[in-house]
């Protein structure tokens, strides 16, 4: 049995190493995106430029993006350490996911995220239309800043409540369940 003790200590640091690498790289992913969209912002303002904003939404959306994938692998690897390593015993991260289902707890993390890069997205349409009349074909530009910003606040919105919603554990049950099963039918 050690050798078996031995693989599942080896199993969980490295769980736990990939989740600090999915977590760092969608901090840098988000921080990253905010950069690029800020300077391209400044571009944009000093062009008076609404064809610029364009590459700001999308620096916004890719920034998000990487850091909503970052946190659906975290929220998986921790999911997975919950459910077969914790079991019963009940140690952080099981604990962890009670207190996030009471209604006392109030964590920003998510939808903080979700309000400031829907508000970088708004400044952007804001600007754009500023900018639109002296342009030329700046209503077009305007308008397709407002479409892209229109779709990543309606896709972001609806990521993150899927993402709120979701059951990882019970998914991570599901599959057992399932696996179990197959190697009883086989």
């Amino acid at each position: 049995m050690p050798m078996i003790e031995e693989h599942d200590r080896m199993e969980y640091v490295e769980l736990m190493r990939r989740g600090q690498d999915a977590e760092r790289v969608a901090q840098f992913s988000w921080i990253a995106g905010a950069l690029v969209a800020a300077v391209t912002m400044s571009w944009s303002i000093s062009a008076r430029s609404p064809g610029l904003m364009i590459p700001v939404v999308f620096a916004i959306a890719i920034g998000f993006y990487g850091m909503l994938r970052g946190r659906q692998q975290v929220r998986a690897i921790t999911s997975y350490i919950q459910e077969f390593y914790e079991g019963a015993r009940g140690r952080w991260f099981t604990r962890v996911h009670r207190l996030q289902h009471q209604s006392s707890y109030r964590a920003a993390g998510d939808w903080l995220s979700v309000c400031l890069a829907n508000a970088g997205v708004i400044v952007a349409l804001m600007l754009a239309w500023m900018y639109a009349g002296a342009a030329p074909r700046g209503d077009l530009m305007a308008g397709i800043v407002t479409a892209c910003g229109v779709i990543f606040g309606f896709h972001s919105i609806s990521q993150t409540i899927g993402m709120s919603q979701t059951d990882w554990p019970a998914m991570w049950r599901r599959t057992s369940d399932e696996h179990a099963r197959a190697e009883r039918a086989a």
